[in-house]
């Protein structure tokens, strides 16, 4: 590192405060929001190319898959290197991906977008809840995590809504206009200093490689993820079949896509109440809680599945109770290894839910069978029992105020810049180096 690389890294670190909470969180808005475009977008591109429900699922699959996959491989390069600029990069790419998926000539194109519009995507996770640990208040953290988990939520959930109106008013030829507002929030990153490195210490990328390993094999990392996997399959498994399980009980588009909202919404309820509460009681009470109610009322919904009040109350409380969890599970995974935040978060939030969906088709495979209805409340009973009893079995690490790592490196690197200093210094005057030195730690 350089001496003004070393100097002013400091200096260039975005500050800690509820502004750029919230500018993380409508990055997360935008984000979430585009990747939504497509289930969307679906039927349309079925009517054009002539293919099936299947090769529509896959196509899916290839989006998801490339999305969520490729994040935990970005979460470990970004912990050993400052990858900061790929969280603007990632919604702008994204954003222009999906709006011109539309547009695709031809299918080999199209898978080509969606291919891309995935790996595009899955740049933003990993590295922004990086990001988000920098400047989140100390005091507040699972709080202000839980702004940032409310950001996507609320644009996965509103996105079916708003792209199905823009393309009724203005036509599907329109849409890629719908690029403007992830341009303006690269933008507004940019002016935001967000995209800037983050201090780290210089020995971190040796110390956090070799901890990283021996995580990667311990139990407390394999039985979180698998919990938080089971949990992202009963999840998953709702929001890909719910309105095919509203259109095979006879009920319109409509109300199967209004009932899918309501489960979006009560996700983010969930997850702005379960961010809240992780401060106060930490994250194994919270998640264990969580996962109750999501099992319990996943359990009443799926016992009537229909538009009535009790039916839908049940699935906005299993929505909130199954994501609910996903802010505790980032503090707890973040806790687990605090030198490694961009990898504990894209297993969070991008491996168990890659994971969710692939387990997913398991269970349109036993819907087949079986019928979907049954099929999904017997998955829901089966996934979330099993993920109540593996994180019964774990004990919640320490809380580690990520703040001293941030502290530790700024040490680090004006120590190295007082070096660089030192070296650079004049042969002619050999006394002025010791004197820096020595007036340095008071200033």
């Amino acid at each position: 590192m350089s001496e003004v690389t070393a100097a002013t890294a400091v200096a260039r670190a975005p500050s800690r405060s509820w502004f750029n909470v919230g500018v993380m969180a409508l990055a997360h808005f935008m984000s979430d929001y585009y990747t939504a475009f497509l289930p969307v977008l679906l039927p349309l591109l079925a009517t054009r190319y002539d293919i099936s429900y299947t090769q529509s699922a896959a196509i899916y699959m290839v989006f998801s898959v490339a999305m969520n996959f490729v994040q935990p491989p970005i979460g470990i390069w970004a912990d050993k290197r400052n990858l900061n600029y790929l969280m603007p990069l990632s919604v702008l790419t994204g954003g222009v991906f999906a709006s011109a998926v539309i547009l695709s000539p031809n299918l080999f194109v199209l898978l080509s977008i969606v291919l891309l519009c995935g790996i595009c995507s899955s740049g933003f996770h990993p590295v922004s809840a990086a990001i988000l640990t920098t400047v989140l208040p100390v005091k507040s953290k699972g709080f202000g995590t839980s702004i940032y988990i409310a950001g996507g939520n609320l644009g996965f959930a509103l996105a079916p809504l708003i792209v199905a109106a823009f393309i009724e008013h203005f036509g599907e030829q329109s849409l890629v206009a719908m690029a403007l507002p992830a341009i303006i929030t690269t933008a507004l990153i940019y002016l935001r200093h967000l995209q800037r490195p983050s201090p780290r210490p210089v020995k971190s990328a040796q110390s956090a490689e070799v901890k990283l390993k021996e995580l990667i094999c311990t139990k407390q990392f394999i039985v979180l993820n698998t919990s938080i996997a089971l949990r992202s399959w009963t999840y998953c498994s709702l929001v890909t079949f719910i309105p095919l399980l509203f259109a095979a009980k006879g009920f319109s588009a409509m109300e199967g896509a209004s009932s899918l909202v309501v489960m979006l919404f009560g996700a983010v309820a969930g997850g702005l109440i379960g961010g809240a509460l992780t401060d106060k009681f930490g994250p194994k009470k919270v998640t264990l809680g969580s996962f109750v109610v999501a099992l319990i009322s996943g359990v009443v919904f799926l016992s009537y599945a229909d538009t009535s009040l009790i039916s839908l109350s049940a699935l906005f409380l299993c929505g909130a109770g199954a994501y609910g969890s996903t802010p505790n599970a980032i503090v707890w995974a973040q806790r687990l290894m605090p030198n490694n935040a961009a990898f504990a978060a894209s297993m969070m939030l991008g491996f168990t839910f890659g994971a969710g969906y692939v387990e997913s088709v398991f269970t349109g495979f036993l819907g087949d069978l079986i019928g979907l209805q049954s099929a999904l409340l017997y998955c829901t009973i089966i996934t979330m029992g099993l993920a109540l009893v593996l994180l019964c079995l774990l004990k919640e690490p320490p809380k580690v105020d990520l703040s001293e790592h941030v502290a530790q490196a700024q040490a680090e690197l004006a120590q190295e810049a007082q070096a660089a200093a030192q070296a650079s210094a004049p042969a002619s005057a050999p006394a002025s180096a010791p004197s820096a030195a020595a007036a340095a730690p008071q200033k």
